[in-house]
């Protein structure tokens, strides 16, 4: 017997038996993934993860990212001493050029404020690669103009910057003759000219214009004459109707076998298109591996019974779909490894709360019909049921079931905001078999949910868990002590609103087991 269980003496903190608040996130409510930039956040909040690193097997940094990260780690240190900064210097313009995106994105991402105008002229506007946000203090018209210098540039990554005209930008594109990847997410003035440049390139290969103003029609060219096209991202822009987009459509009658068989990225999230729209342009796609829907008006399948493409991922969060239809879809789809059904019902930019299920369509028989078709998908490793708040209304069992069926296989599974899902239904997470069949999660999405430390004993069996998320759930540390302990890659834990953890050890939690738990066993 361990000491653990022979000494009977180690209790771990009691509940606390506060009354929960409703904290959970009106659906549709701005998520990290909503906002333009990666800006690094600096207000105090109990909310960031608990994270603890871990090296595992064979896999060793190489020395120049363990440089890097050490560099990039006391980078204010060295700035702010002139003895040390004249070294430091030396060494940033011998850096080679394919290290230098990867030193600046880090830097951006750890101290965007001692990054000015001149340190990125001097040291970081060289190599293939270069990524600049509106966030950053040192973005200036100078440092926007200068990027036109750089004719062998070959991605251009930027973002959120709202002050330039969509002439100027259309300018600067002109000039990168070897551009293949082109983002410019968030700045809000490119429009068609913008567009119009970049049709001009044949290495394009990747172009993201999201939260942009251009028209579908400006993207004909862009479609048509580079043919070697491979992602196109479209999303949040509200002129995009289907009268909008059938000005594009029109084009193609005239060509009537014209397809885009390179094209394998198409996110066309948060537009108000419905299948009208949406069903034509996928029949012009016939290899496409990942596509976005989210947020559209799209309520019947979008692809039709002749040209279905091999598609690996497909997004339908908030999609007011119904079941039928649903299921015909991912039937079709034998290559699946990523779905996400969030929410189903809501609609296009729904702020429906996610405790609201009178709009909801994934019902407990929509689920148990699901259930059916996607234990038949052999590649399956990410599923989302985000948000679908009729789940468990009338037959809890379902979730267990699932769980069992498809959870427990896959990689990554979220099921935050289903607030019927209970400790219990974890159960399935257990093996049917023997405990050498433990399930293949990594990541765990529980946010939201009925769960408490019951569920300790279910989440425990997964062995491969590096994430786990338990925002505004009634887990304790007597629940979170034996899960870490038995998932010992558990590298990142949210406990984000947890009543029962102390506001001050959310953060450093992995602190709090080892002083607490583990060094006294």
């Amino acid at each position: 017997m361990s000491k653990r269980k022979a000494s009977g003496t180690r209790i771990a903190p009691a509940k606390r038996g506060r009354t929960r608040s409703n904290t959970t996130p009106a659906f549709g409510a701005a998520s990290e993934d909503d906002f333009l930039t990666a800006e690094p956040r600096q207000i105090p909040s109990a909310s960031a993860l608990s994270v603890r690193p871990l090296t595992w097997g064979d896999a060793i940094p190489m020395l120049s990212s363990l440089a890097t990260r050490r560099f990039v780690e006391n980078m204010p240190a060295l700035s702010s001493d002139e003895r040390l900064w004249a070294y430091v210097r030396l060494w940033l313009k011998r850096l080679p050029d394919l290290l230098v995106p990867k030193v600046f994105n880090m830097l951006q991402d750890s101290c965007p404020n001692i990054i000015s105008h001149e340190l990125i002229m001097l040291y970081f506007f060289r190599g293939p690669t270069i990524k600049l946000s509106q966030s950053l203090p040192g973005m200036q018209k100078q440092t926007f103009a200068s990027i036109a210098t750089h004719h062998s540039l070959r991605e251009l990554y930027l973002i959120g910057l709202d002050k330039y005209s969509d002439t100027h930008f259309a300018s600067l594109v002109s000039s990168l003759p070897q551009l293949r990847i082109l983002v410019l997410r968030g700045c809000t003035q490119v429009s068609v000219k913008t567009a119009k440049a970049a049709a001009s390139y044949s290495s394009l290969t990747s172009v993201n214009f999201s939260y942009t103003t251009v028209t579908p029609l400006s993207l004909r060219a862009v479609l048509t004459l580079r043919c070697c096209l491979e992602v196109l991202k479209v999303a949040g822009i509200p002129s995009w109707t289907d009268r909008a987009f059938s000005k594009l459509l029109n084009t193609f009658s005239k060509t009537p076998d014209i397809a885009f068989k390179n094209l394998h990225n198409l996110k066309l999230r948060q537009l108000a298109l419905s299948e009208a729209s949406v069903q034509p342009f996928l029949a012009r796609c016939p290899n496409l591996k990942r596509l976005d829907i989210s947020f559209t008006l799209v309520r019947r399948r979008p692809i039709g019974p002749y040209i279905i493409p091999p598609l690996e991922k497909i997004s339908l969060t908030s999609l007011n779909m119904g079941t039928l239809d649903l299921l015909m879809l991912v039937v079709m789809l034998r290559n699946l490894r990523t779905l996400s059904v969030g929410a189903l019902g809501t609609g296009q930019g729904s702020s429906v709360g996610l405790g609201n299920s009178s709009a909801m369509n994934m019902t407990d028989e929509s689920l148990d019909r699901l259930i059916d078709v996607l234990k038949e998908l052999e590649n399956l490793e990410k599923v989302s049921l985000m948000g679908n708040s009729k789940l468990g209304l009338t037959d809890r069992a379902v979730l267990s079931k699932f769980i069992r069926r498809v959870g427990r296989r896959c990689k990554h599974l979220n099921l935050s905001g289903l607030q019927r899902l209970t400790s219990q239904n974890l159960s399935g997470l257990m093996s049917e078999k023997d405990s050498s069949d433990p399930p293949r999660l990594e990541e765990l999405i529980l946010n939201h949910t009925g769960i408490d430390d019951k569920a300790a004993p279910y989440i425990s069996c997964c062995s491969s868990l590096s994430s786990l998320r338990l925002a505004g759930t009634k887990i304790t540390s007597v629940g979170l002590f034996p899960i870490i302990d038995a998932c010992p890659r558990l590298e990142q834990l949210d406990l984000t609103s947890c009543r029962g953890i102390k506001v001050a050890d959310r953060r450093r939690f992995f602190e709090v087991w080892e002083h607490e738990w583990k060094d006294r066993s």
